[in-house]
């Protein structure tokens, strides 16, 4: 930053190029990081990336599962839009919901389309997501 005051925006998202493709991937690392999208962070990243205000705000409104403001605790949500479905998702919520029951949950887009099936465990996504791999997070989570 100018004033020389270090932003922690641009720390989460410093590998990440600096691009409107970067967007999605940011808006996930701030949520891992503060558990919900803070206005402030969001126009952090909208001159970080060089998107319009309105734009991040417009991706970060889309998505359901994107908190605002509040954090979220989430139990697991497994994405089942239809790219996840067209790759088993309705096969892995069937699996993951057999051993984990109520802390299981449908969703809609996790934005993670590139590497279906995607599933949020707490706050972490997994993608492309496995009964084992969820298993393995939750657990390390203390979700289960």
């Amino acid at each position: 930053m100018a004033n020389g005051t270090h932003n922690p925006v641009e720390s989460l998202i410093e590998d990440l190029p600096r691009t409107r493709a970067s967007l999605l991937p940011a808006l996930w690392r701030l949520v891992e990081h503060e558990g919900t999208l803070k206005r402030e962070s969001l126009v952090a990243l909208s001159e970080l990336l060089g998107v319009p205000a309105a734009e991040v705000y417009g991706v970060a409104s889309f998505y359901a599962l994107f908190s605002h403001d509040v954090p979220s605790e989430s139990p697991i949500r497994i994405c089942t839009d239809v790219i996840c479905h067209l790759y088993g998702a309705d096969a892995l919520y069937a699996q993951v919901r057999a051993v984990a029951g109520g802390l299981v949950h449908e969703s809609p887009c996790l934005g993670r389309c590139d590497t279906p099936p995607a599933a949020l465990v707490g706050r972490s996504v997994v993608a492309p997501a496995s009964p084992e791999g969820i298993r393995r997070l939750s657990q390390e989570s203390q979700l289960w």
